[in-house]
């Protein structure tokens, strides 16, 4: 049974004041110019969902200058349940649960998933390794409270054996202090590389047939890259230890992994059009969709904020049937509602936002 989010209220965040916004289950159309606050309810919904901030490093730029704190909180149907999180000026934010404290902002994953198209996204096509490993820690973190178990490990485990390898260029630190983190981050790190290498292989058909869509005769493959050889991690972090202490920080891992992403067995990256980059991106984010209707049984929330400008008419068209043929409920934004397409915007709630007020037509 799908998870619909039927009310988000909204608390000195961002450039708004104060909203309460009660949206349909199915289509959602936010319209307004640039700066008004349309990607700041967008974002405020991602909070819920995934317990952290997108834009921006630190919690703190979320929060309307001047005050000292902000909220969001959401009622999602059919339970009712009711999400929440606020945020705070020089204390740890706080996630709540039918009004109750929850002990980490994490454990708000799963509840409302969610699936979001920014308009920076082409840069997991253009990017940085980085990127596209948060793309794939943040979806398979949504779908399986294991893995999100595994990556809190090891990145708490990588934490402590970076700080060793910088303390031992100073002064001798014994193997057997290494190998108590070492041992966590080969274990926790071959959970996180089965999760990610069988998440791609059942995304990589599903994003081929997207692309072959709307370029034909142009074939995408995607492919887990690992950036280090030696199958046994652990052993892998003993033997570059030596290097890593030289270096000051770690090596090998699945913090080094990447996602290639490929269009006629090039790098799209490296060799692709920008049409080409384009379209793997819009490939990519329909796999990603459709995947997790299969994994979680109703499709998620999904997210797309003010990309129609950035389409042609081809890509627009493609992305604008993906929402109306999911079958989920759908957040929209977009300068001019006209932007969406006439089928769209006759199926849709529509929300004008100008100067952080959000009003139902």
């Amino acid at each position: 049974m799908a998870v619909i989010l039927e009310r988000l209220r909204l608390h000195d965040y961002r450039n708004i004041e104060a909203a309460e916004i009660e949206l349909s289950p199915e289509f959602n159309l936010l319209a307004g110019q640039n700066a008004q606050g349309k990607t700041s309810v967008l974002e405020a919904i991602t909070l819920l969902s995934l317990g952290r901030v997108v834009r921006g490093s630190r919690d703190t730029e979320a929060i309307r200058e001047g005050t000292e704190a902000a909220s969001v909180f959401g009622e999602i149907q059919p339970t009712g349940t009711a999400l929440g999180m606020e945020l705070f000026r020089g204390r740890k934010k706080r996630a709540l649960l039918n009004g109750l404290g929850l002990a980490r902002a994490s454990d708000l994953l799963g509840r409302l998933p969610s699936v979001s198209f920014w308009a920076g996204d082409l840069e997991l096509v253009t990017g940085e390794p980085a990127g596209r490993r948060l793309m794939m820690d943040s979806e398979l973190s949504q779908l399986y409270p294991s893995y999100f178990r595994h990556l809190a490990i090891y990145k708490r485990a990588l934490e402590q054996r970076n700080a060793l390898l910088k303390l031992a260029s100073d002064r001798y630190v014994g193997d057997e202090q290494f190998e108590v983190w070492e041992a966590q981050l080969g274990e926790s790190g071959h959970e996180i590389r089965s999760f990610r290498v069988e998440w791609c292989e059942m995304l990589a058909p599903l994003a081929a047939a997207a692309h072959g869509e709307m370029a034909p005769g142009e074939a995408l493959s995607l492919v887990y890259l690992r950036k280090d050889e030696e199958p046994d991690l652990t052993l892998a972090l003993a033997q570059t230890r030596g290097r890593d202490i030289a270096r000051g920080s770690t090596s090998v891992g699945p913090h080094r992994d990447d996602l290639e992403i490929m269009v006629g067995g090039r790098l799209a990256r490296q060799f692709g059009s920008q049409g080409q980059q384009r379209t793997s991106v819009i490939s990519l984010k329909i796999a990603v969709l459709d995947l997790a209707k299969q994994i979680i049984g109703f499709p998620p929330l999904l997210l797309l904020d003010d990309i129609f400008s950035d389409l042609d008419e081809h890509r627009r068209a493609r992305l604008v049937h993906t929402a109306l043929t999911h079958g989920g409920q759908v957040v929209v934004t977009c300068t001019e509602a006209g932007q969406a397409g006439g089928e769209l915007v006759g199926r849709s709630k529509i929300f004008r936002v100008n100067q952080g007020q959000v009003q139902a037509e």
